[in-house]
């Protein structure tokens, strides 16, 4: 499974119910009173609620999607590196967030907020937050995902128009948006202040010239 799979997968669990001890199956009676037995007030009295229902943990979601079993501390432990939250925007989607006892899917950046999916406990069930919301303190690479980049090419990008003052006078080019952010061709830019663009090929240099 690739990291954007992991982030599709998770998007597809949004909604599901929490219930600690549970990875993706239906929860019975019997199971829920094991649980109970096993776990004490982890498992909320209101849980029972969710009987007859798929219900899901942390770990659980992450494990779900995989097929390997591991709790949120075996997660990390398991992790070639561990990263301080702090530097989040360097870390790929479908990374790992974590803090003790909880762990979540980072799903990226939108609108320069950086979000995440987890099974959030049982007032809440699986659901997108941001961040900034939530108290995790490392990420870290799961070791049962293939980490692929994220390229975007300029087919997968949005394409808008933008508006431009040169010299108090409007003009508008054609760009593209990325995330939220509006840009525009280094040679649409330069044509429009009367800047010529070329190419030099014994120096493989691009040549700017007015």
């Amino acid at each position: 499974m690739t990291n954007k799979e992991l982030v599709a997968f998770a998007k597809s669990k949004l909604g599901v119910p929490y219930v600690y001890g549970m990875k993706g199956a239906v929860m019975t009676l019997a199971k829920y009173n094991q649980l109970k037995t096993a776990y004490g007030s982890n498992v909320w009295n209101s849980d029972k609620n969710k009987v007859g229902k798929v219900c899901c943990d942390c770990s659980g979601l992450i494990s779900w999607a995989t097929g390997v079993m591991r709790g949120s501390s075996q997660y990390k432990s398991a992790a070639k590196n561990v990263y301080d939250i702090s530097t989040i925007a360097k870390a790929p989607v479908g990374a790992l967030v974590w803090q003790s006892g909880h762990i979540g899917i980072y799903i990226g950046i939108e609108n320069g907020v950086p979000y995440y999916i987890a099974e959030d406990g049982s007032a809440y069930g699986c659901r997108k937050n941001k961040l900034s919301n939530a108290k995790f303190t490392h990420w870290f690479l799961c070791t049962d995902i293939t980490y692929v980049e994220d390229k975007k090419g300029e087919e997968e990008m949005d394409k808008t128009t933008i508006k431009i003052s040169v010299n108090g006078a409007t003009k508008t080019l054609e760009g593209f948006n990325v995330d939220g952010t509006n840009y525009v061709t280094i040679r649409e830019l330069c044509e429009l202040l009367g800047v010529t663009v070329g190419y030099d090929s014994a120096t493989k240099m691009v040549v700017l010239s007015k």
